[in-house]
């Protein structure tokens, strides 16, 4: 049978749903201003009445116009409640009227990355820090989280143990990079950092929110419950904190894909195949659309010598996604695997038709044809 030798799909797109359940929890500390009704909104977020908090603000904001302040506080405070459309719409104010508010730049980055619009989140976070008048922990921070979900792993992990020279007492940087850790090597690993940001501040909403996260990738539903609990008692009226807490089974099943699919990759990169076997299939288990488990479990199979298996992965991985090279490419190698070898041949072209630039289906198919001539000389 012709080499496996496309390499399996890494994780893409799902990984958000490990970042999604931190990053918004993030809140800025906002600068007060001297109107003494603002010295009301703490109390009234401690009592969980962020719609009344929201209100104030407006009624300040509506009194002054000038008073930027209260517009921060005023998207802080919507983000918190989820209401991100209005949340944009006062940071966008405050830009206008001051063009060097690195932290107006560093939330609409957070709310573009949000919309899953990663260039402009970038963009934003860029113009932070160029304005910023000191280093701000929030910059390589949020860089990290969206260079995670591009799949930039590495590269996030690199940039906040970088950060950590700078900023060694940080729980957002610290969090992040127990993040980052988790999704390349385990949550076990991940603790490590998360916790550190924990004792630094035991009430800090981001990093119980990161820990809940890490407990829901290992399974760990009790702990992430008491996470989430007491990141509640700390911001009762946050929108994000409930939902977790009120979808704490779903989102656990969602949390365990990301690390199974890693954990599946790191088996087969060791050429433990049948640990990334089980890995793979517990993935489709949890998620039958996940494409690119199915995509690595029929590689999986075709090194296993399992072919007639693979098979039918490849033709349930069609059905998610027929514009796939290395789809055709696996299953071009499961059928030359069962003699189908004309079968396969067209999988090959297929494979070609798509991804001309891939150099393993000249030599697919080099193979194959050699495999099938021997077949029928040996038939004669």
């Amino acid at each position: 049978m012709p080499a496996n030798s496309v390499t399996i799909s890494r994780l893409r797109h799902i990984w958000i749903v490990l970042l999604f359940v931190t990053f918004v929890f993030l809140c800025g500390t906002m600068a007060i201003a001297s109107d003494p009704r603002l010295s009301s909104i703490d109390s009234l977020s401690a009592e969980g009445d962020l719609a009344g908090a929201a209100d104030l603000l407006r009624e300040i904001y509506s009194e002054d116009e000038t008073n930027v302040a209260a517009l921060k506080l005023l998207a802080d405070v919507c983000a918190r409640m989820g209401d991100l459309a209005s949340a944009e719409q006062a940071l966008n104010i405050v830009i206008e009227q001051d063009q060097f508010d690195a932290d107006a730049y560093l939330e609409l980055g957070r709310f573009a990355w949000l919309r899953r619009e990663f260039d402009v989140s970038l963009q934003y976070i860029d113009l932070a820090e160029r304005v910023s008048v000191r280093p701000n922990p929030k910059v390589p921070a949020y860089r990290s989280v969206v260079f995670r979900a591009v799949g930039r792993l590495a590269e996030a992990e690199s940039l906040l143990v970088a950060a950590l020279e700078t900023f060694p007492n940080s729980p957002i940087v610290l969090s992040n990079l127990g993040l980052a850790v988790a999704l390349q090597r385990g949550p076990v690993e991940g603790f490590r950092y998360t916790y550190l940001a924990y004792d630094l501040d035991t009430t800090d909403v981001y990093s119980l929110s990161s820990l809940a996260s890490l407990h829901l990738a290992a399974g760990n539903l009790d702990s992430a419950r008491i996470c989430y609990e007491m990141a509640l008692a700390a911001d009762p009226g946050n929108y994000f904190v409930k939902s977790g807490l009120e979808n704490l089974e779903t989102t656990a099943a969602e949390m365990r894909i990301p690390m199974l699919m890693q954990e599946g990759v790191r088996y087969f990169d060791r050429a433990l195949y049948l640990r990334a076997r089980k890995a793979f299939r517990e993935v489709v288990a949890l998620d039958s659309t996940f494409f690119e488990a199915w995509l690595n479990l029929g590689f999986t199979l075709n090194l296993l010598g399992e072919p007639r298996n693979a098979v039918s992965v490849f033709e349930k991985a069609a059905t998610l996604d027929s514009m796939s090279a290395p789809l055709y490419i696996g299953w071009g190698n499961a059928l030359a695997g069962i003699n189908k070898f004309d079968s396969a041949i067209e999988k090959y072209e297929q494979a070609r038709l798509l991804d001309s630039a891939i150099v393993e289906v000249e030599e697919a198919l080099k193979a194959v044809k050699e495999m099938k001539r021997l077949s029928e000389e040996g038939t004669q």
